[in-house]
């Protein structure tokens, strides 16, 4: 294998269970997409997995925390004894390194021993809620149309019981974009790590699996817009407006230095905070460039992003090339998000903050000169958050000494 840099780091996720999972969240945008052969058995086979482990261990440097990230669908449907093997396997292949396990869930599998599992494996994980119950379960119910926030309530508690590390994940969406303060409010008291996520998802223009389009990008078509239309019938109506995400941040940026700052992190605003000290982001949403982040599937498929796991965007298989070459493969992809900045973001004035947001909400475009610019449909919001914290940056910098 090629010489690695002692600290080369890759994010790279996995979906051991493809899409499946227990619930049915309305604004999901994995359900109906990858999974790999739908012929292939429900659960990453053996073979896979150590594959899978032995080569993201290789190819991160000597000094560098290798990450297992752990998503879905739903992970925890796996079961105990297939996270079990995959630490032994981590073991067996890493010995000496430093190795973290990581894993998003929706909380309502947990159990004792799950919980006592994380704990004694030193897994960190992240917890999908959205707000209080009544914000939480209008989109985030069960097969049967049933709000989940009780069951995902149980988990969160049996997390702190058992003392395991846990974040918080919560989609910023049309129900609880304007109940910030609520919803920031309600999340401190669990948790000192939060992660916002906007909703914005375009529908598909013909009937196809799955609820949502293919965003733009550099392979696939491009479902976008002109910038002077209306965009509301064109995005599925849980998506959260312009507007709105950027008021969102605002006031949680107002409830964080009034209550938490230097205490808690929200990953926004630490993402802010780096660029603004021109340190790395930690958030591929506002970095220059990304494509760093591969996904696998559970058949062993790699693809290019979490976001574009469409058939376009699939480099190869772990079970029959090497993965250090196919992530090689994807500086295109990665830099294609800088390379294809509109020219507004060029003379944008929190440009070096912003960084033109994901590739994948790119859906207002406009003809140039010099063809076709596609502009972030959350730009508005991006601005108004961004120039917001650069004026209240001052106060930031005094109170945690930078």
């Amino acid at each position: 294998m090629p010489h690695i840099d002692n600290h080369r780091h890759y994010a790279i996720e996995v979906k051991p269970i493809g899409a499946a999972c227990n619930l049915r969240c309305e604004y999901c945008y994995y359900l109906g997409k990858g999974s790999g052969n739908p012929a292939a058995p429900a659960l990453m086979s053996d073979a896979v997995l150590e594959r899978y482990i032995q080569q993201v261990i290789a190819i991160h440097g000597q000094l560098a925390e290798i990450e297992f990230a752990w998503h879905g669908g739903e992970p925890t449907m796996c079961g105990i004894p297939f996270f079990d093997k995959a630490t032994q396997l981590q073991r067996k292949y890493g010995a000496g390194r430093r190795i973290l396990n990581t894993l998003q869930t929706n909380g309502t599998l947990l159990n004792d021993e799950w919980c006592s599992f994380f704990h004694d494996n030193h897994f960190r994980i992240g917890i999908s809620i959205d707000g209080p119950e009544y914000l939480h379960n209008i989109y985030r119910k069960d097969a049967h149309g049933e709000g989940t926030f009780t069951r995902t309530m149980h988990g969160l508690e049996l997390l702190q019981k058992h003392d395991v590390e846990f974040n918080t994940l919560t989609t910023v969406n049309a129900a609880n974009a304007t109940h910030a303060a609520e919803v920031y409010d309600f999340l401190r008291q669990f948790t000192d790590f939060m992660q916002f996520l906007p909703v914005v998802e375009s529908l598909p223009t013909t009937k196809v699996k799955g609820n949502v389009a293919m965003p733009p990008g550099l392979y696939s078509g491009q479902p976008s817009f002109n910038y002077h239309q209306s965009t509301v019938n064109s995005l599925a109506p849980f998506s959260v407006s312009a507007e709105a995400y950027g008021r969102f941040l605002c006031n949680i940026l107002d409830q964080w230095m009034a209550q938490d700052i230097g205490r808690k992190f929200v990953q926004v605003i630490e993402a802010a905070i780096g660029n603004h000290t021109r340190r790395p982001a930690g958030l591929c949403v506002h970095e220059a460039v990304c494509g760093h982040c591969g996904v696998i599937e559970k058949n062993g498929d790699l693809f290019r992003c979490d976001r574009y796991v469409f058939p376009e965007y699939r480099i190869g298989n772990i079970m029959d090339t090497s993965l250090h070459d196919m992530m090689q493969t994807n500086r295109h992809f990665g830099e294609y998000k800088i390379d294809s900045l509109p020219s507004a973001c060029l003379h944008c004035d929190v440009a070096d903050l912003c960084f033109g947001g994901c590739p994948k909400d790119r859906l207002l475009e406009r003809l140039t000169f010099n063809g076709v610019e596609r502009r972030n449909y959350l730009c508005q919001g991006y601005r108004m958050f961004f120039q917001y914290f650069r004026q209240k940056y001052p106060k930031i910098e005094r109170s945690i000494k930078l």
